[in-house]
């Protein structure tokens, strides 16, 4: 659990999620939360380019597999949004071959986590790339 003061730091960054699946959402939620950050979850990556843009967050976490527009392509969507190509981008997904990570970083990731995650190991993540300098406004 994070220091009382941090919990206040915290609460004042959101942390965004896109996946398909509504109980991955739920348990990103809950562990999320439970460190003091404001996490905003979506299941569509259309839906995920359209809360970016209105609440400019300070992580954002990306399923890759997802109807419609998959992960790789939001985050280069991302990428080309000047107000949002410097917000970190974690895929968090089940495909972990060389190629997918490639992929995700040639897409601008910063991140890859392979699902199934040690919850531990996201939250240092997620407090790693929270904690880096936020960029500057656009």
């Amino acid at each position: 659990m994070a220091p009382p003061a941090d919990m206040a730091h915290r609460r004042a960054m959101t942390v965004l999620a896109a996946d398909d699946q509504l109980e991955n959402v739920a348990l990103l939620e809950s562990l999320i939360e439970s460190q003091g950050f404001t996490f905003l979850g979506v299941a569509s990556g259309a839906e995920c380019l359209s809360l970016a843009q209105r609440i400019a967050p300070r992580l954002i976490l990306l399923d890759v597999q997802m109807p419609q527009m998959d992960g790789f392509e939001v985050c280069r969507r991302l990428r080309a949004l000047p107000a949002l190509n410097q917000v970190p981008v974690a895929f968090l997904t089940a495909r972990k071959s060389v190629a997918d990570v490639q992929i995700g970083m040639a897409a601008g990731g910063n991140d890859f986590i392979v699902k199934p995650f040690d919850p531990g190991k996201l939250i240092a993540r997620v407090i790693y790339w929270t904690s880096r300098q936020a960029p500057e406004a656009a």
